[in-house]
């Protein structure tokens, strides 16, 4: 996104990403996502990741 377009991803780029993970069962990867991301994760980030989690069963 940076490169090609010249836009920062923000904290709901990095929450969809967290989603579209989680929702394929890579939750290791989801949460690799969550631990790198250059801000705080917040409260919706993290209920997207167990939400995923009760879902896929793991």
């Amino acid at each position: 996104m940076k490169n090609v377009y010249n836009i920062e991803p923000n904290i709901k780029h990095y929450g969809c990403m967290v989603d579209l993970l989680s929702r394929a069962g890579r939750l290791k990867e989801a949460e690799e996502m969550i631990n790198i991301m250059p801000m705080k994760a917040d409260v919706v980030i993290w209920g997207t990741l167990l939400a995923a989690s009760r879902t896929v069963g793991s």
